[in-house]
């Protein structure tokens, strides 16, 4: 039987002391897609940070377990924990040009990303970024690499970010929203190209989202969350086909239908 790549085991996490997310289970294998689809306080983007120790001073853990290949990703020391992001898990924001410096040329960010790693041949570090700008559908990679963020469109600035968390090579690739501050073309261009990533490079992907549409294109599984609490959760066919709460009814109730003539 194939092990889990990630686990979350009756996880609870407060803010300030407050609950806001109650006793989640989910597991997803190597290679798998999951959709976390919810509106905004869902508390969907809260676990994914979670499992990549960015809650926050406020943030706790305050019930349960995160495992990674098995271990535990609560009970691992902050230096052990750094060392994993990048190599075993990344994560792409929704808005990554925020996440980037806007005074240093990308080459430059880029190189620095992989320094942090003992990996110090710029010639090899370049060669990387450019195929993978290649399989992002960016042409014009070398150009890129000399831009400074603001040089860039949005959409660019986004494939730069998920470029920039495949670097590595994870084997899980969390994605907060990564489409939500695109135009629809991009979106759409966006979300192909992060299949094609899974399909490439066998990286298992977490995509939270406001979409269940999105959702339903992409994901193996979906986990639909309300107000801190798992509602649904299997296979996204299943859901799609043969919603049990009312609440995912509406979500898909509200996906745009677009019929011709």
């Amino acid at each position: 039987m194939q092990q889990s790549l990630l686990e979350m085991r009756h996880v609870e996490i407060s803010y300030g002391g407050e609950p806001v997310v109650h006793d989640v289970n989910l597991v997803l294998k190597p290679g798998e897609i999951l959709g976390v689809v919810g509106e905004s306080g869902s508390g969907k983007s809260t676990l994914i940070k979670a499992a990549m120790g960015l809650l926050g001073n406020q943030g706790r853990i305050t019930g349960g377990d995160i495992l990674y290949k098995g271990n535990s990703l609560l009970h691992m020391k902050p230096e052990a924990l750094r060392k994993m992001r990048g190599p075993e898990i990344a994560m792409v924001f929704q808005n990554c040009a925020s996440s980037l410096c806007p005074i240093r040329r990308i080459g430059d960010q880029l190189f620095e990303l992989m320094e942090q790693h003992n990996q110090r041949n710029r010639e090899k570090v370049i060669d990387r970024a450019l195929d993978l700008f290649e399989k992002m559908n960016l042409s014009d990679g070398r150009n890129i690499l000399e831009s400074y963020p603001f040089e860039l469109s949005g959409g660019m600035n986004q494939r730069v970010g998920i470029v920039m968390a495949m670097m590595l090579k994870p084997a899980l690739l969390f994605a907060d929203e990564p489409t939500s501050a695109l135009d629809v073309i991009v979106q759409a261009q966006v979300v192909k190209e992060l299949m094609k990533l899974r399909d490439e490079f066998g990286t298992a992907i977490v995509i939270v989202t406001h979409n269940i549409g999105l959702v339903s294109y992409m994901a193996d599984k979906a986990a639909v969350m309300y107000q801190g609490r798992l509602l649904e959760y299997g296979a996204t066919k299943e859901i799609i086909s043969n919603p049990q709460e009312a609440y995912t009814q509406r979500l898909i109730q509200a996906v745009p239908k677009i019929r011709r003539g």
